[in-house]
């Protein structure tokens, strides 16, 4: 490949999908998860049952550990945003169970063809940083030489089993607040087609490379009744797993979803990814209020996030202290809905 400046090498046309559009639908995985032995032990606190953000495990009696396992292929072609994407992006699922993460182990597939290893460094100095910023260490990994570049960790983190979050603790009355706006699902696709530059994408690279480590005092973590991280499967997939893991409805307020720069004119343009699809698949049979909605705002809330937001369930009573307390860090941080009680359909969208 050609490494002169005018000619600088684009991550994101070594792959065919990038970021977390290249998972594998929700409706399949969640089939292929059914057919597998259940898995059962004293110590496991959470497993696949629910489709959580990471697994639990008992340690003590005041130690749960929190294990997860991320990985994709490119969604920047800056090798270090992309290492600093991929590192945020694990971390965020720990971060969404309520607890810190301590160590990483790095996974890397690595194209010994088709790329030059001094691509390596600053996608791994990239990584590490935000390992470092998150308060972990990158302590080890594995690598192998593969077709195309795929990066990601493994990473442990511990918390107090009092203030663990999961998926399954919705209330009734609960306010929704998402931490980051949504659209880096239309937004890579647009870079990746060469419709917009880095420029038009630097809010939403902005936000993928955003840690979810909130730092809430000790009384507002305990009004976070549950919490996800909003990836892959879209503000819906994820609302979703909240929904039936509670026993209750969600509703969401289409309008009040806040979209990164220049979201809304790739979704207007049908600038979409197979995750959008795929996602509606596996949605629309749960949703009630779809034909009161335009497209684009549909396609809003089914584009699957690299890097995405947290999605948080919150006594009402503090839900605004909350939110104030989010937004210094998170500014686009929005109350998007409701808790209801379970009805006929898990999501509502107005």
């Amino acid at each position: 490949m050609n490494l002169t400046p005018d000619a600088p090498i684009r991550l994101t046309q070594t792959v065919k999908k990038g970021g977390c559009a290249a998972k594998i639908g929700a409706g399949t995985l969640r089939g292929i998860l059914s057919s597998l032995p259940r898995q059962s032990h004293p110590s496991l606190l959470v497993g696949t049952d629910f489709l959580d953000d990471a697994a639990v495990w008992q340690v003590n009696e005041t130690t749960v550990a929190v294990q997860t396992l991320d990985f994709f292929t490119p969604v920047l072609d800056d090798p270090y945003d992309f290492g600093a994407v991929a590192a945020a992006n694990a971390l965020s699922d720990v971060f969404a169970m309520g607890a810190n993460p301590s160590t990483a182990l790095t996974i890397l597939a690595f194209p010994l063809d088709s790329l030059p290893l001094e691509l390596l460094t600053p996608l791994m100095c990239g990584a590490a940083d935000k390992i470092n910023e998150a308060g972990a260490v990158l302590v080890g990994g594995h690598s192998i030489d593969d077709d195309s570049l795929k990066l990601g960790f493994s990473v442990t983190g511990f918390a107090h089993p009092d203030r663990l979050w999961t998926n399954r603790g919705a209330k009734v009355g609960d306010a929704l607040v998402l931490t980051k706006a949504v659209g880096t699902g239309t937004l890579s696709g647009a870079l990746k087609n060469g419709e917009i530059g880095d420029r038009e994408m630097l809010e939403a690279t902005l936000s993928m490379k955003q840690l979810n480590k909130l730092d809430l005092p000790d009384h507002l973590h305990a009004a976070v009744h549950a919490a996800t991280d909003v990836t892959g499967f879209g503000i819906l997939g994820h609302a979703l797993h909240i929904a039936q893991g509670s026993g209750r409805t969600l509703r969401l307020e289409s309008g009040s979803v806040p979209l990164l720069k220049g979201a809304k004119e790739t979704l207007e343009k049908g600038i979409l990814t197979k995750a959008h699809r795929t996602n509606t698949v596996y949605v629309e049979k749960h949703v009630s209020g779809r034909e009161n909605l335009s497209q684009t705002a549909w396609w809003t809330l089914v584009d699957p996030q690299t890097s995405g937001g947290l999605l948080l369930s919150v006594d009402p009573a503090q839900a605004d202290e909350l939110l104030e307390w989010v937004q210094v860090k998170f500014p686009r941080a929005a109350r998007v809905g409701v808790v209801l009680e379970g009805g006929v359909r898990a999501l509502e969208v107005v």
